[in-house]
């Protein structure tokens, strides 16, 4: 059963501005450890950014009644599975939270955007 919604719409180029401007301490801001490998391998870096930034505010929307504080971005990892689909991963309150639940996510990107939905059933 869908439990709730959220939805992101990011503009790629404010994301790579702010790369340029803050650097590393940026990405460090919104990316996990597992997420920064990727992130460095990718030649689409801001692309990836914007994407990642817009599922975990779209998640972090979807938690907004569950959860009783807003988790950091880092805490929150988008991964891939082999065939490509994004799943949620997460640490400390996160991981209590998906026991009974499942996240379902989607990113895309389009040009200037990246935009993402996520959506929390329960089981």
């Amino acid at each position: 059963m869908v439990q709730s919604i959220g939805i992101d719409l990011v503009d790629i180029n404010r994301i790579e501005k702010s790369v340029k401007r803050y650097g590393q301490r940026f990405v460090r801001r919104i990316l996990g450890s597992k997420e920064i490998g990727i992130y460095d391998s990718r030649n689409d870096k801001a692309a990836y950014l914007a994407g990642r930034f817009a599922a975990k505010e779209a998640v972090i929307k979807s938690l907004g009644r569950i959860l009783a504080t807003r988790p950091k971005y880092s805490a929150i990892e988008i991964l891939n599975d082999k065939t490509g689909n994004p799943f949620l991963s997460g640490t400390g309150e996160l991981t209590r939270v998906f026991k009974k639940r499942k996240c379902l996510l989607s990113i895309s990107h389009e040009h200037r955007y990246a935009t993402a939905v996520a959506i929390i059933t329960e089981d």
